[in-house]
């Protein structure tokens, strides 16, 4: 028997759907290229396809028996996950609040005309009262801290599927029920397996680098607030809705 026939095509339209619906890691990722870019945002999917690979395997080789004889491993799961995007939320939530503080910060400078300017940001050319124009360089990024490491993006993408636990039964129960009988079961599995972890990574990959694309847009301090916030409400539901699952 074929290993793709119509019970794979089902499945390839299921994880299909699934892989495109909005979820966390979605969030996450978009989180990753708004921050730091592209970069930022494959290795996070890296972390996510990680695994998403691993509890297949997991799945493949006897993680249904174990969640089937001790179903506390999915309540635990539910609320470090729950706790986990919660806190990912509020830390969203907190950098719109900060953006929105400096942003109230910020001096207003008063052209010739009296109208408000910006204050002349460093790293710009700006033009002095002699009308002369300044040749500035452009100011270095940011520092990166301890969260920026590309690790760290890896590790965020891992814990954000490591604790969902939708996850677990996708590959637990779901998955199974497109083995038909006579079928060799590893095998089969691995394949449909395989299909739902590169259909996830080929989607969030392409997600984080169109939102990369227009990462420096999405700095400016209104729109940053805005999709901080966003952002933050999102994954405090997404939190709420496992914890309530």
């Amino acid at each position: 028997m074929s290993l793709f026939d119509s019970h794979f095509l089902a499945f390839a339209g299921v994880a299909a759907l699934l892989v495109l619906s909005p979820g966390a890691t979605m969030v996450v990722v978009a989180d990753a290229a708004i921050e730091q870019g592209r970069r930022a945002a494959l290795w996070t999917v890296a972390g996510i396809g990680t695994a998403n690979g691993t509890m297949a395997l997991a799945a493949a080789f006897g993680l249904a028996a174990v969640v089937h004889r001790v179903p506390v491993v999915l309540t635990v799961m539910s609320v470090v996950g729950a706790a986990y995007l919660a806190w990912l939320g509020v830390r969203a939530l907190w950098r719109a609040i900060r953006t929105e503080t400096v942003k109230a910060e910020t001096p207003e400078v008063r052209g010739s005309t009296g109208s408000p300017r910006p204050e002349p940001v460093e790293g710009r050319r700006s033009e002095g009262r002699s009308g002369t124009t300044a040749d500035l360089r452009p100011s270095a990024p940011r520092p990166l801290g301890p969260s920026d490491h590309p690790l760290a993006r890896f590790g965020r993408g891992l814990l954000t599927n490591y604790a969902n636990p939708s996850v677990v039964l996708f590959y637990a129960v779901v998955v199974p029920q497109f083995i038909t009988p006579g079928t060799s079961f590893l095998p089969r599995y691995l394949l449909l397996g395989g299909t739902h972890v590169a259909m996830s990574v080929v989607w969030q990959g392409a997600v984080g680098i169109s939102v990369g694309l227009f990462a420096e847009r999405m700095a400016r301090p209104g729109v940053r607030r805005g999709i901080d916030l966003a952002m933050g409400f999102a994954l405090l539901a997404f939190a709420l809705e496992i914890a309530i699952s």
